[in-house]
């Protein structure tokens, strides 16, 4: 991985701290061991937990922090209308829509059905966002998502309104910086332990996250000598590709020199299961392990194959006893619950 020091990293400090932030979290989230897990397992590595689940708005999750950034530079320059995406147990669409309420902006969300679902029953995120506020557009699948923001984009836009199109995950560079304040905050909580951490695992499916994770590795190498971003459906190769591609914009911002090509993201694949929104056999049985050591719930969607694969590297002897790995939460629970069809219908307004 690569590292930034001296007075590069000075700089490129100065440039993080100087871009405009809303303080919309509970950062900072807790760093916590998992000591009876490491017992079940028969030994191994330190598994340390970075707790952004509990972040606090719209239920936590990384997203929060990538919204911070991406909100306000909306904040700053009027925006009127939020419109972003994702499928309807999507935690990125359900925290836009919380802190579009809390900042009184209207937020669109154009969702598309689940991979997995149950008659007479919705996502447990679908209704949040329906007590949010959120207008919601259903469309039937991910292809459809894209041309439809950028047709409610131009209606809104058609009557006067000031307009802001998040993507996906709010995955692009300014959201990726959020992610590199995390990763100062928890240089700082092991710092203050005494810890260097060998191995960081998470989710990664956008990008965004895993960026900025890497960003900030290079920033703040106590946060981990590898990072492996765990694919809950693309391969290995198509998500390095989006997340070398982000970071080289995120670095730009930040004023560090260098190619995409010289990050070379780390993806692990072999665990996404049948795919996007389908729990696997490996995430459910971590799902339960971690549950039941623990006392801490991942989600079948993102965490619980994240949480799969670094349970693997374990067994599979890639880490020494007197090593330390630490698991990205990045939240996402909502994706176990579900309600009644019809509760608080979705408004759009035309």
């Amino acid at each position: 991985m690569r590292r930034i020091d001296g007075e590069e990293r000075e700089r490129a400090e100065a440039q993080w701290r100087a871009i405009p932030r809303l303080s919309l979290s509970h950062a900072r989230t807790p760093l916590e061991d998992a000591p009876r897990l490491r017992a079940a397992l028969g030994g191994g590595p330190r598994i340390l937990v970075k707790r952004d689940d509990y972040l606090g708005a719209g239920f936590g999750g990384n997203k929060v922090r990538k919204l911070e950034y991406l909100l306000a530079e909306a904040q700053r320059d009027g925006v009127e209308v939020v419109i972003t995406c994702g499928g309807e147990k999507s935690n990125h669409a359900r925290v836009t829509a919380a802190l579009c309420a809390r900042l009184g902006m209207r937020c669109r969300l154009v969702l598309n059905p689940p991979a997995v679902g149950y008659s007479g029953w919705v996502p447990a995120s679908l209704l949040a966002d329906r007590l949010y506020g959120a207008e919601i557009d259903r469309v039937p699948d991910r292809e459809a998502r894209d041309r439809r923001m950028v047709e409610w984009a131009e209606w809104e836009r058609s009557r006067g309104r000031v307009v802001r199109v998040i993507p996906l995950g709010a995955s692009v560079p300014l959201g990726a910086i959020g992610l590199v304040g995390a990763a100062a905050e928890v240089e700082a909580q092991l710092a203050a332990e005494g810890i260097e951490v060998d191995a960081l695992f998470h989710c990664s499916s956008s990008g965004g996250t895993q960026a900025g994770l890497m960003l900030g590795a290079a920033l703040y190498p106590r946060i981990a000598r590898q990072l492996i971003g765990v694919s809950p459906d693309g391969s290995a190769a198509e998500i390095a590709a989006t997340v070398a591609g982000i970071l080289e914009g995120a670095s730009g911002l930040l004023g560090i020199a260098g190619e995409a090509g010289s990050w070379e993201p780390v993806v692990e694949d072999r665990y996404r299961g049948a795919g996007y929104g389908i729990p696997s056999a490996e995430g459910q049985a971590a799902l339960e392990l971690l549950a039941r050591t623990e006392g801490l719930l991942l989600d079948p969607v993102y965490t619980a194959k994240a949480m799969a694969a670094l349970l693997a590297w374990i067994r599979e002897g890639r880490f020494r006893d007197d090593q330390t790995v630490l698991f990205w939460h990045t939240g996402g629970q909502l994706a176990l619950f579900y309600g009644p069809e019809g509760e608080g219908e979705a408004r759009v307004q035309r």
